[in-house]
């Protein structure tokens, strides 16, 4: 079975709907991730960077709250770093002069033998050499973090 990897690119692009020409693409995972047809993971921290995404993207708080209840009913798997990992996740982001949220997904998913979905287009053009990665879309321009 496929196994991707998700970040709070492709979880916000899905939920706050605002990029509609790629929302449907990002929810196709999700509903094949419900139905048995591939795997969703990431990192525990994907839940607090969810919650930031939405602090600055929502204005309203009770309607953050429930895209938050969305969140947690999608079906992702989360997975612990270990110490190699966080320590792979470091030199990668000196590497390539990104963040360590950013390769921090990436790692993971090479790490589990799965493929990085991103719609962070400034990221993907820094790591794509690192395979094992797909961007879906450009939100940056429709996002605030």
């Amino acid at each position: 079975m496929k196994k991707y990897v998700v970040d709070a690119s492709v979880v916000l692009t899905g939920i706050l709907e605002n990029q509609k020409t790629v929302v449907d693409e990002v929810r196709e995972y999700f509903v094949q991730a419900e139905g048995n047809k591939l795997e969703l993971y990431s990192s525990s921290f994907l839940k607090m960077e969810v919650c930031n995404g939405l602090r600055f993207n929502e204005k309203d708080l009770s309607k953050s709250t429930k895209l938050l209840s969305v969140f947690f009913k999608l079906p992702i798997k989360f997975i612990d770093f270990n110490h190699a990992l966080y320590e792979e996740s470091l030199s990668t982001s000196y590497k390539l002069n990104a963040t360590v949220y950013d390769t921090s997904y990436h790692i993971l998913a090479k790490a589990h033998n799965a493929v990085f979905l991103t719609c962070d287009e400034e990221y993907y053009k820094k790591a794509k050499d690192l395979g094992d990665i797909e961007l879906i879309a450009d939100f940056e321009k429709t996002l605030d973090f």
